[in-house]
């Protein structure tokens, strides 16, 4: 008698195991997953490839590129003195980084607070030269 009382305490244990670890592993399984939308919302690569003329303006340029019409273009320093003042079109793949949010009590990060929009590799024609 005792024999078949300490199978069933057995089996309802290895019940009430079998049922945490389900509970636990779908529990990682949600918190994996909410870890890694947050990782592909840093930068969103879009398939719209945009096209602009504009005026090379050299007081526009960041460590970043050279802000035109909005977007960041990444262009070297050199190129954009190379550029300035003159009339150029601009083509190229837009991929949007998403700003930060600096929280109180938090650790302060560098970086925009705003979406901004980036033209990695753009193509630069020039119109025309004053």
């Amino acid at each position: 008698m005792q024999g078949s009382a300490l199978s069933q305490e057995t089996t309802a244990e290895t019940k009430f195991m079998k049922y945490i670890l389900t509970i636990l592993l779908i529990f990682f399984q949600q918190l994996s997953f909410s870890q890694a939308k947050e990782i592909t919302n840093q930068s969103d690569t879009s398939s719209r490839k945009v096209s602009f003329i504009t005026t090379v303006d050299i007081a526009s340029l960041t460590k970043d590129g050279i802000y035109m019409n909005g977007y960041v273009v990444n262009i070297s320093r050199k190129k954009v003195e190379k550029l300035d003042g003159k009339k150029v079109r601009v083509t190229g793949k837009v991929t949007v980084v998403k700003g930060i949010k600096n929280l109180p009590g938090e650790p302060i990060q560098q970086g925009r607070e705003v979406d901004t929009k980036h033209i990695l590799t753009p193509k630069i024609e020039i119109i025309n030269s004053p």
